[in-house]
This record gives structure tokens, C-alpha cells and sequence, in this order.
């Protein structure tokens, strides 16, 4: 027999779903691009504006520098859907002036040579039909609207999250339902205590409402 579960642990659910979802109206809004293939959603969007020229001397100063960018799904009422995420190391060389580029998500794991800053700025910081979730993810949503939450770090302080993100990565499924989950844990902590994962840059930012298309 299933043991019930107890009313203070679905309390503070609740209570964590709408500190979340007030969180998330306290986000900028910014157009994401939404293509829904199969029942699943594919975002597009450039956040390029983050690389400012802090951050471009950061990138180009010679030692290991990490961006890491992750788009959240959720559904009206806060409840969090899935969740994807991309990994990119970045190195200078002054010389013969390349950059080295360990990329990492769901799809890719390869290592790549650039020529230019803004090439690796695109190549890191924008987001071209990535894939956040699965149909199965979206089914009990059909019609309803949802939004994407976008978090993006230059140098996340946290070794563990930089683990627990590489780990997943390493997983072949293109998402992964994130209630009560560790990175549902990551949203709650990043986008309600701000100054919890504090990195040397980040920038946060949600979708227009988007319905959920078959």
C-alpha cells in the first residue's frame, strides 16, 4: 500500500511553486523564438548582449573561462516542465590567435577551434533551436500557454553545480523533467535567492507566453 504523502512536504511545494512563479514575473521579458516539432518545443534566441567588454577581456585573457546557458520550461501556474542546458570552455591563445572551445549539451560534445570573439560569442550565446524537453513533457499541457526562463553564467562559483551540469550532459535524452529534481532545485535557488550561485556574470531573462502546439 502507497504511504501518503505528507501534508507539510506538499505545503512546501506549493509554497515553492509560488515563489518561483513570482520570481519569474520579476524577470525581463525578451521574444524566443518557439517551433513546436512533435508536440516538443525547439527555442532560438540570441543572448549576445551579455558579452559586454568585461566580459570579452574576461574571454580573452589567457586561462579557462565557462559559459553555461540554461532554458527552463513552465507551465501557467509556475509548476517547472523541463529544462536544457549548454556548457561552453573557452581558452585564448594570443597566439596564433584562436580560441579553444570545449562545447557541451544534450546534443554535441566536441571541441572546436574559432577565429574570432564574435564567433564564439554565437556559438555559445545563441541558442539555435534547442531542444527543451520532450513531447511527453507537453502532453497534459496541449493549448494551455507556457513560458521559457533563460539563466545564463559567465563562471558559475559552484563546482558542484558545474559538476551536477556535466553529469547531465552526459545523459543522452535531449531534457529532463525537473520537478523535485536537482535542477529544479538550481531554478528555484538561482531565479527566487539571487544571491545564491552568484557567478561574475549572469544574465536572466523569461519568454512571451507561448501555447503549446500537437
Amino acid at each position: 500500500m502507497r504511504r501518503p504523502i505528507p501534508i507539510v512536504a506538499v505545503f512546501a511545494v506549493l509554497l515553492t511553486f509560488a515563489a518561483t512563479a513570482r520570481a519569474q514575473d520579476d524577470l525581463p521579458e525578451r521574444r524566443v523564438g518557439v517551433d513546436w516539432v512533435d508536440g516538443a518545443p525547439r527555442v532560438h534566441f540570441s543572448a549576445a548582449d551579455l558579452a559586454d567588454e568585461a566580459v570579452r577581456d574576461t574571454l580573452e585573457g589567457g586561462l579557462w573561462q565557462t559559459l553555461v546557458m540554461r532554458v527552463y520550461a513552465y507551465g501557467p501556474g509556475g509548476e517547472p516542465i523541463a529544462v536544457a542546458a549548454r556548457s561552453c570552455r573557452i581558452r585564448h591563445d594570443p597566439w596564433p590567435q584562436v580560441f579553444y572551445v570545449e562545447i557541451r549539451d544534450a546534443r554535441l560534445d566536441r571541441d572546436e577551434t574559432i577565429d574570432s570573439m564574435d564567433a564564439v560569442l554565437q556559438r555559445c550565446l545563441v541558442a539555435d533551436r534547442i531542444d527543451v524537453g520532450t513531447a511527453l513533457d507537453y502532453a497534459a499541457l496541449d493549448g494551455r500557454r507556457v513560458r521559457f526562463a533563460v539563466l545564463i553564467e559567465l563562471n558559475p562559483l559552484s563546482p558542484e553545480t558545474l559538476q551536477r551540469l556535466r553529469r547531465w550532459l552526459s545523459r543522452p535524452a535531449g531534457g529532463e523533467r525537473v520537478g523535485g529534481q536537482a535542477f529544479f532545485g538550481s531554478f528555484v535557488s538561482l531565479f527566487v535567492n539571487r544571491s545564491i550561485g552568484a557567478a561574475e556574470r549572469t544574465l536572466r531573462f523569461r519568454s512571451q507566453r507561448v501555447q503549446v502546439s500537437p
